[in-house]
């Protein structure tokens, strides 16, 4: 009702000062081509998400009536509104023919028929420019998106990677969190452990995965060993910020919930940095652990693993790893927790799951990387049998001469330009014989030289 008076208004004042637009075969006619138009304005300027009330004029918006039409809008607003209507019959064959075609015509048709009309008229920009995308950027996930996750009883995924390519695999497949862990150093360095890798290190590989997946999933980076450990805190915290600042990352993490490093956690979370906390195996500490050992096997250590985590949740951490200790155990300290919890190697009683990339889609298949690969680790897919597959047979293409051929050679030159270039290489041909001659030479006599094993075997035996 609000749309309808507003444009009977404009229409009535625009017929007191153009005294012409009512001149139609009736009254009554009249009123049914004003009924028309205000029904049919309303509806397109719906259809184009443009306010019914806008002050701009419609042709900066982007009009959809045709410039042939009788009904010629020339400034659209709502101080003065000027049209002319031939009469109702023509609106009407008009509005029916525009309502169901709707093309735009190219400028020298809008000409031609602006000038039959009498009238200038703004040109029509295209169709496609007025669609708007129906696609909905996808939503950040946040710490907060995480805790509504466990409150309402759906699962949370997290997938560890270390790089560009994989961060944009696992963002196109919707995973909630990307942890950039510091397992990077067995899986991608070829450490024996996670100890070695640096801080540096950590945020390189953390601004891979920050550019391979920068606006929707949650991004949180390993601390590595060594970055936190301290009794000055601010040691902590000083390096949490270089992984938020430099390394791009949303959140850090922290292994382990004894006294000390709650305080950790309390001090970086008031400095203003999430944290999420990490409990049961901490690969870390296997130092002390005597290896990669399965934890909370006993009651008593157990209850402890409990304690851990209830003093990491009273620290602020927003959400904890449970690693490779007993389902019932996870379930336990899951339950008792308001923040959520993500297993690994703990069952199903957690608020989610996280998996190593590589491992979850089996990227290595070398008989010293399946040694590693932990008994909890279910292969989703087999790509390291491909891959090792494709260059197996890159090899024998490449050596027999098959690759690349001439489907993939697309690069050549004219007939005229490849005689011109034979011409040129016929007259330093000489010249560039005996340099190759030459040279072959010298490679040959190295090459023996090096057989004759003058300094002894590998061993340096002689």
């Amino acid at each position: 009702m609000a749309e309808r008076l507003f444009f009977s208004r404009i229409l009535a004042r625009t017929a007191s000062t153009r005294p012409s637009i009512i001149d139609t075969p009736s009254s009554a006619s009249f009123s049914g081509a004003c009924d028309e138009i205000i029904g049919n304005t309303i509806k397109k300027c719906n259809r184009l998400r443009l306010p019914w009330n806008n002050r701009r004029t419609m042709s900066s918006e982007r009009t959809a009536f045709h410039p042939s039409s009788p009904f010629l809008v020339n400034n659209f607003n709502s101080h003065s509104f000027t049209a002319s209507v031939e009469n109702a019959e023509s609106y009407r064959k008009f509005s029916s023919t525009a309502s169901s075609s709707n093309r735009v015509e190219d400028s020298n048709c809008n000409s031609q028929r602006s000038n039959e009309c009498g009238n200038k008229a703004t040109s029509v920009y295209p169709k496609k420019q007025l669609e708007i995308s129906s696609k909905p950027k996808p939503k950040k996930v946040t710490t907060l998106s995480l805790a509504s996750k466990k409150r309402r009883g759906q699962k949370i995924t997290m997938v560890t990677a270390y790089d560009y390519p994989s961060a944009v695999h696992v963002d196109r497949a919707g995973v909630d969190t990307i942890l950039v862990g510091d397992s990077c150093a067995m899986v991608e360095l070829g450490f024996e452990t996670t100890q070695p890798i640096t801080l540096d290190q950590m945020i390189h590989h953390c601004q891979a995965v920050k550019r391979g997946a920068p606006n929707r999933p949650l991004l949180v980076g390993d601390m590595p060993f060594g970055s936190y450990e301290f009794d000055d805190c601010d040691v902590a915290l000083r390096n949490a910020y270089r992984m938020i600042k430099e390394g791009g990352m949303d959140a850090v993490k922290f292994e382990g919930g004894s006294e000390s490093r709650s305080k950790i956690v309390r001090h970086v979370v008031e400095g203003g940095v999430a944290v999420l906390g990490h409990v049961g195996l901490t690969p870390q500490a296997i130092s002390v652990l005597g290896g990669f050992r399965a934890q909370g096997r006993t009651a008593v250590r157990a209850r402890a693993l409990l304690d851990d985590a209830l003093r990491l949740q009273e620290a602020g951490a927003f959400g904890i790893v449970l690693e490779c200790i007993p389902a019932n155990v996870a379930t336990a300290i899951t339950d008792a927790l308001e923040i959520p919890t993500i297993g690994i190697g703990a069952g199903g009683g957690t608020s989610g799951q996280v998996l190593v990339f590589h491992d979850l889609l089996g990227m290595l298949s070398h008989p010293h990387h399946e040694e590693f690969v932990p008994k909890f680790c279910k292969q989703y897919a087999r790509v390291g049998v491909d891959i090792n597959d494709g260059l197996a047979q890159f090899k024998k293409e490449v050596e027999d001469g098959t690759f690349p051929g001439k489907q993939y050679s697309p690069y050549v030159m004219t007939k005229e330009e490849a005689i011109l270039f034979e011409g040129l290489l016929k007259k330093d041909a000489e010249v560039r014989r005996l340099k190759h001659e030459e040279a072959a030479t010298k490679l040959k006599q190295s090459d023996e030289y090096e057989q004759l094993n003058l300094y002894g075997d590998k061993n340096g035996s002689r």
